[in-house]
C-alpha cells in the first residue's frame, strides 16, 4: 500500500471517529520540513564505516503515547498501537543510508544501538515534536566508543488536533535527532577511529 492511501486511510480514521479521542491511531512517516538527513561537513571517513543498527529499546512510561492537546482541559491524547521502537528504527536506518552511511546486517567494524527516551508531539498554539535517543556506539567486539544524546525538534503550525500535523511534527523531529548525531564531532571521531 502506498504512503498516500495509508496517510488518507489515517486521517479518515482519526478524524472521522471522535475528534476529542486519537486512539490507536498507526504510525505514518510524513516529514514535512526536512525530509532527508544532513551529515553537514562531516569527517569522509564516516561514510567508509560499515555500520549496523540492531532495533532500538523504548524505555518511555508510555510505549503508546505520542502527541498530546494542551490547548484545554483535559488534555486530549493522541495514541498508537503501532511499534514506536520498529517505526524509529525503520527511519533512522533510512536516514543513515540517505546520507550515504554503509548501513550492513553483517561484517560491521561499529554498531550503533538506541533507546527512545522521548517521542512526543505536544500541541499549544504550535506542534512542537520531541524525539530524544540514548545511542551507544560499540565495535564489532561490543567494546563500547561512544555514549550520547541525538536530539531533534521540530515546531510547526496548522489546524489544532489534526492527525497530520502530529504525523509532520514527529518526522521532522526523527530527521532532526539524526542529523544532529551525524553532525555530532565527537560522535564521529569514535565511530570513525
Amino acid at each position: 500500500m502506498n504512503k498516500g492511501l495509508l496517510l488518507a486511510l489515517a486521517l479518515l480514521a482519526g478524524c472521522g471517529a471522535n475528534p476529542a479521542k486519537m486512539q490507536n491511531v498507526p504510525l505514518v512517516w510524513s516529514p514535512e520540513k526536512i525530509t532527508e538527513a544532513s551529515a553537514g561537513a562531516a569527517n569522509p571517513e564516516l561514510f567508509k564505516v560499515k555500520v549496523r543498527v540492531p532495533p532500538m529499546t523504548d524505555s518511555r512510561a508510555d510505549p503508546t503515547l505520542i502527541g498530546e492537546n494542551r490547548e484545554r482541559q483535559p488534555v486530549r491524547q493522541v495514541r498508537t498501537t503501532d511499534d514506536v521502537d520498529t517505526f524509529v528504527t525503520t527511519h533512522f536506518t533510512a536516514l543513515l543510508k540517505s546520507v550515504r552511511m554503509s548501513v550492513v546486517k553483517n561484517g560491521e567494524t561499529a554498531v550503533i544501538q538506541g533507546d527512545i527516551q522521548q517521542f512526543l508531539v505536544t500541541e499549544t498554539s504550535s506542534y512542537n515534536g520531541e524525539v530524544r535517543l540514548g545511542i551507544t556506539v560499540t565495535d564489532a567486539a561490543g567494546n563500547v566508543l561512544w555514549t550520547g544524546t541525538a536530539l531533534g525538534k521540530s515546531n510547526d503550525f496548522g489546524h489544532s488536533y489534526r492527525l497530520d500535523n502530529y504525523y509532520e511534527s514527529i518526522s521532522d523531529a526523527v530527521v532532526a535527532a539524526t542529523s544532529n548525531l551525524l553532525q555530532n564531532q565527537s560522535f564521529q571521531a569514535a565511530i570513525t577511529k
